[in-house]
């Protein structure tokens, strides 16, 4: 497994891990019709847009030339942001590589990038009913901030989600 800056020859590849992540891994908090809509040739063009912009970094990890995952980091977006306090945005693993340290290597490269950048902590927003993600991220250094909880609006659900909180 290599874990590289992502090209736009990528972009396939991460909307096919964002889809089937999304189908996986939200399939008891989000509509079930919302997540069978989901469009890998939607996602695709979107990425093409975001891989254009400079806001964020966005690694993959690919095997055998394939991506299984990816992983975007940047300044933190929050209303309580300083240049000190970073953001994982997201990251995603193919659903069939999850539990084998995909995961942890893309984390480990964003969090590399947000440290060279100056941030000393960072902060992950989660849905709170996806309790193998949170846990994913109480194992690499974050904790939750149970008073940092948002309310998003999702393929017609109504959702939380909590913040946590990592020292870099």
């Amino acid at each position: 497994m290599l874990v590289r800056p992502a090209t736009l020859e990528d972009t396939r590849g991460i909307a096919t891990v964002h889809v089937r992540s999304w189908q996986a891994a939200y399939g008891d908090i989000l509509p079930r019709a919302f997540l069978d809509a989901l469009s890998i040739d939607e996602r695709e063009a979107r990425w093409r847009r975001n891989l254009g912009e400079t806001t964020a970094l966005t690694f993959v990890a690919e095997d055998a030339g394939a991506v299984i995952g990816w992983a975007s980091v940047g300044a933190c977006r929050d209303e309580d942001a300083t240049p000190a306090l970073g953001e994982l945005w997201a990251i995603y693993v193919e659903p069939g590589r999850w539990r084998r340290g995909v995961g942890r290597a893309l984390w480990e490269s964003g969090r590399g990038r947000l440290v060279e950048r100056g941030a000393r902590d960072a902060v992950v927003w989660v849905l709170e009913a996806n309790h193998p993600a949170r846990r994913f991220y109480e194992t690499v250094g974050f904790t939750p901030a149970p008073d940092r909880i948002r309310m998003l609006q999702i393929g017609g659900a109504r959702v939380p989600e909590v913040r946590m909180r990592g020292r870099l």
